[in-house]
C-alpha cells in the first residue's frame, strides 16, 4: 500500500467510528466499503488509472450516502444530530472530482460532472466553491463558449447577479469575438435583463424616479448582505496577454441603475442590446472576412467581392436570428429592436449591392414594409396601419430596380395572404379590404 493510500484511508477512521457509534452500519460492513475505497484508490494512485475509475469511485460513495440516508430517516429518526458522518461522503466525493480535474484537465464532460454535482447540492456549497471551479476551468479552456455561457447563466439565473454575468460575457468575448454563440446569448441577456426590470416596476408600481431611487437603494442593501454571507466573488478571466484588444471599448456603461421609462432612458428600450449588436455585426464580419483571406488577411487589404458577398450572407442569417429572438420579448418595443437591425442593412445594401443580393435586399424591404403590422391579428388588425403599410411598398416599389419590382410584389402580396386574407372569411368586411389592396399591388 502506498503512502499516499494509507494517508487518505487513515481520514476514514473517524467516519467509520461515527458511522458504527450511530448503528447506521454494522462492523463488518465498515469493514467491506474501507476494503472497496482501497481498491479504488489503489487504481488511482497508480499509473495507469483513467477517468472511468475516478467516475465508478464517485458513483460508489454516492450510493453509500443514499443507503446512510435512507437508515438515517429509519433508524434515528427523532433523535437524529448532526456529526460527521453527515457531510464527509459528500466531502470525498468533492475531493475525488478535485482529483480528477487534476489529473484530466482536459476531459470537459467530467468538469461538467463536477460542476453539476456542486450545483446540486444547494446551500451545502458555498457560492465562492462554484466560482472557483468555474475559474479553473475557464482558463484551461478560454475559447470553450458553451462554458462562458454557462458560467453567465448560473451568475443571472441562479444569484440574479447580472454585473458579474455581463462581466462574464464581456471575458468570453474577449478570447471569442469570432463565435456568434456568444455575441447572441449576450444580446439574450441583455434584453432578458431589461424586460425583468420594467416588469418589477410594474407590479411594484414603481412609477416616479424617486420610488425607484429608494427601491434601488434596497436592493443595493440586500445584495451586499448575500456577499457578506454568502463569500462572493468575481469571475477572474485568464490573461489576455498585451496584444489582445478589447473588442467591448465601444459598449456603453451597462451599470443598469438606470431611472425614468422608456422615454426618457433610451437603456430601457433595449439599446444596450442594440449596441452589442453594432459590435457585433463589425467583429464577425472583419473575422468572417480574415478566415476566408487565410495568409493573405495580414498583407493583403483589398476584399474580394465574391468573399463580401459571402460575409453579408453569414451576416444577414445571423441578423435573422436577433430578428426571432426580438421577436420573443413582447413586453419591449420589438418594432424598435427590428428597425435597428433593418436600418443596418439599408446602410449595408446601399449602391451596387441591392442587385447582387437581391435577395437579401427585398427581404429587408418587406420586413420594413410590414413592420408596423407585424404583430397584429385578425382581432386587431388596425386598418389605417396596414394602408400605411401598402404606402411604404409603394415607395419602395418607385425608388428600386425595375428588375427587383416583381419579386418584391409577390412576395408583399403573399404576406397579405398567409397572414391575414387565407384566415378570414369571406363574409367579413376586412376580407374585401384586403383583397382590393392584393389587386391594387
Amino acid at each position: 500500500m502506498s503512502s499516499k493510500t494509507r494517508y487518505y484511508l487513515e481520514q476514514c477512521i473517524p467516519e467509520m467510528d461515527d458511522l458504527v457509534e450511530k448503528n447506521l452500519f454494522t462492523k463488518n460492513e465498515v469493514s467491506l466499503i474501507l476494503k472497496k475505497r482501497t481498491d479504488f484508490e489503489h487504481r488511482l494512485n497508480s499509473r495507469g488509472s483513467s477517468i472511468n475509475d475516478y467516475m465508478k469511485y464517485i458513483i460508489y460513495e454516492t450510493n453509500v450516502d443514499k443507503l446512510r440516508q435512507k437508515r438515517v430517516k429509519r433508524i434515528l429518526q427523532a433523535s437524529r444530530s448532526n456529526s460527521l458522518s453527515d457531510w464527509s461522503i459528500q466531502q470525498r466525493i468533492t475531493f475525488i472530482y478535485q482529483r480528477g480535474t487534476n489529473k484530466f484537465p482536459n476531459d470537459l464532460k467530467f468538469w461538467a460532472m463536477y460542476l453539476n454535482f456542486l450545483k446540486t447540492r444547494g446551500a451545502k456549497t458555498s457560492y465562492k466553491k462554484i466560482h472557483n471551479v468555474y475559474n479553473e476551468v475557464l482558463k484551461l479552456h478560454p475559447n470553450n463558449v458553451d462554458i462562458w455561457i454557462s458560467c453567465a447563466k448560473y451568475e443571472y439565473e441562479v444569484h440574479a447577479n447580472f454585473k458579474s454575468c455581463r462581466t462574464v460575457f464581456q471575458n468570453g468575448l474577449r478570447f471569442n469575438p469570432d463565435v456568434a454563440k456568444l455575441w447572441y446569448e449576450y444580446v439574450k441577456f441583455e434584453l432578458n435583463f431589461i424586460t425583468k426590470l420594467i416588469n418589477r416596476r410594474k407590479v411594484m408600481g414603481l412609477i416616479s424616479e424617486r420610488e425607484q431611487e429608494l427601491d434601488m437603494l434596497n436592493e443595493e442593501n440586500d445584495n451586499k448582505g448575500d456577499e457578506d454571507g454568502n463569500e462572493t466573488s468575481t469571475i477572474k478571466a485568464p490573461s489576455t496577454g498585451d496584444n489582445m484588444k478589447d473588442k467591448l471599448n465601444e459598449l456603453p456603461e451597462a451599470d443598469m441603475n438606470m431611472l425614468g421609462n422608456t422615454e426618457t432612458n433610451p437603456a430601457l428600450r433595449g439599446d444596450i442590446a442594440l449596441t452589442i449588436f453594432d459590435v457585433a455585426m463589425t467583429t464577425l464580419r472583419k473575422h468572417f472576412i480574415n478566415k476566408h483571406k487565410g495568409y493573405y488577411a495580414v498583407s493583403d487589404k483589398t476584399i474580394d467581392g465574391d468573399l463580401e458577398k459571402e460575409a453579408l450572407q453569414f451576416l444577414f442569417e445571423k441578423s435573422m436570428q436577433y430578428i426571432n429572438l426580438f421577436d420573443k420579448f413582447t413586453d419591449l418595443q420589438r418594432d424598435h429592436l427590428i428597425n435597428h437591425v433593418l436600418q443596418f442593412w439599408r446602410n449595408e445594401l446601399s449602391g451596387n449591392l441591392q442587385e447582387k443580393l437581391s435577395d437579401i435586399y427585398i427581404s429587408v424591404l418587406i420586413m420594413d414594409i410590414t413592420l408596423n403590422v407585424r404583430y397584429m391579428t385578425l382581432n386587431n388588425l388596425d386598418i389605417p396601419q396596414l394602408q400605411l403599410s401598402v404606402k411604404k411598398y409603394f415607395a419602395y416599389k418607385d425608388k428600386i430596380e425595375k428588375s427587383l419590382v416583381k419579386d418584391l410584389q409577390s412576395k408583399y402580396k403573399l404576406y397579405l395572404q398567409d397572414t391575414f386574407l387565407n384566415k378570414i372569411e369571406k363574409t367579413n368586411p376586412v376580407y374585401n379590404i384586403l383583397s382590393m389592396i392584393i389587386k391594387k399591388l
